[in-house]
């Protein structure tokens, strides 16, 4: 279904690989740490303001990218890529688990069990941090 409709709207085939905005993207390692913080900020300004649903999306937007550039990281997540997400964990296709080691709150499918989760952060993927693509970490 989603093929045809991006034909549909697109009026051509998608990419070979993942399917533009599905699930999947914010599942890899570095996506989801990014997705992660962005959907923190969003939950946050969600709760704690009463702005309107886009001008949350916008802002959490804007303080993600200041964040990620203060630290020097290149942003993975675009803003369409943000709002996309925001869609996923209100359709309750995503939502936030907390990690089982470190507390913080990450964006997992649903069917996650919450108490074995573990973080990308306490537990990286072996070669993670160890490429020379923008946003690598610089393990010391």
């Amino acid at each position: 279904r989603l093929l045809r409709l991006y034909k549909e709207v697109s009026g051509k085939s998608p990419s070979k690989g993942q399917l533009p905005f599905s699930t999947d993207w914010f599942m890899t390692w570095q996506p989801n740490i990014h997705a992660s913080l962005f959907l923190n900020i969003h939950e946050y300004l969600n709760k704690s303001s009463e702005i309107d649903e886009i001008d949350v999306v916008i802002k959490a937007y804007q303080l993600y990218l200041e964040q990620t550039q203060s630290q020097g990281l290149e942003p993975l997540l675009s803003v369409t890529r943000a709002w996309r997400l925001v869609k996923f964990i209100d359709n309750g296709m995503l939502c936030l688990t907390k990690c089982n080691k470190c507390g913080g709150s990450y964006v997992t499918h649903p069917h996650e069990i919450a108490r074995h989760f573990t973080c990308g952060l306490c537990n990286p993927p072996a070669r993670a941090g160890k490429g020379k693509a923008a946003g690598a970490l610089h393990m010391h």
